[in-house]
């Protein structure tokens, strides 16, 4: 059974500010606590927020990705309103998220959260041409992928009051679920199906989940599979083996050596006479031996 870290702990943080590991949970939940003071005091009809959340293009008052405001498919988990359940929600995020981030490590959580933001975003406004309506925003949607993800991890580990891991998702989408048909908020329960799904099949697909044995495993971009293996260096080719052993050529024959004397002899008589001082015979004789040599010998 996996060991639980102290919630924060992590051995691969973004940096430290003292003692204080600044990883990508921490970095979501300050920003989620910050943006309660945005809301509180920026005007009643909301000019940023409007900006961020996610909302179909029939909402009033608001823009939409398919306007061409496609941040929102990355701005909207960040608006969220100051309340005791926000806070809580905060909590329950920063606990199990710092969890995930220490098995899986900073880069790949991110491209976890990173995914769970935008494809389930994405899935919804490719939805509004089927006549899809509705918004999002606030961590509940995306702290529930993480719970899933949590629970699809270790789903014995025990909650208050001795709840297994699997026990708290299962109830916790279920009451969502029955709120969300309960508003006849399709837009919602869309975005909630598709995120906890999603969470489940990367989860799963990570390497993370093998008790989950009945979702199939997917191949995932580097980045989510593992992004901190080093690529297998390309094996260099082995080097042609070049004979360096040079052709030794034959001994000469005993007629080449007795050619080559009579050769010898000839041309010392030409150094100390002259070439006049040859015979027409020996004048021939020295043509045929070098002659008959450089054809031997290849010249």
């Amino acid at each position: 059974m996996q060991s639980f870290r102290r919630f924060g702990e992590s051995d691969d943080p973004w940096f430290r500010v003292g003692e204080v590991a600044v990883t990508t949970t921490m970095a979501v939940a300050a920003t989620s606590i910050f943006y309660m003071f945005v809301w509180a005091f920026e005007p009643r009809d909301r000019p940023i927020t409007s900006k961020l959340w996610l909302a179909s293009k029939d909402v009033p008052f608001s823009g939409s990705v398919l306007e061409g405001e496609i941040w929102r498919l990355v701005t909207w988990p960040v608006a969220m309103g100051p309340s005791i359940w926000t806070v809580l929600l905060v909590v329950i995020f920063f606990m199990l998220g710092s969890q995930l981030e220490a098995v899986m490590g900073r880069i790949r959580f991110t491209a976890f959260l990173g995914t769970l933001t935008i494809v389930p975003a994405l899935v919804v406004t490719v939805l509004e041409f089927t006549g899809l309506e509705g918004g999002a925003n606030g961590l509940r949607f995306l702290e529930i992928g993480v719970l899933v993800a949590f629970a699809a991890h270790i789903p014995r580990a025990l909650f208050w009051p001795g709840i297994p891991a699997w026990a708290i998702a299962a109830i916790i989408f279920g009451i969502e679920t029955l709120q969300f048909i309960d508003l006849r908020d399709d837009y919602s329960l869309t975005l909630l199906f598709v995120e906890g799904g999603l969470a489940l099949l990367l989860i799963r697909s990570m390497g993370l989940a093998e008790e989950v044995t009945w979702m199939p495993k997917v191949p995932l971009p580097r980045i989510l599979a593992d992004p901190y293996r080093q690529r297998a260096p390309r094996r260099a080719r082995p080097a042609r083996r070049r004979n360096h052993l040079s052709s030794v050529p034959p001994p000469p024959s005993v007629a080449d050596q007795v050619a080559q004397a009579e050769i010898d002899a000839l041309l010392d008589k030409v150094a100390e006479q002259g070439m006049d001082s040859l015979t027409r015979a020996e004048r021939k004789a020295l043509e045929e031996h070098s002659k008959r040599l450089r054809k031997r010998r290849g010249d």
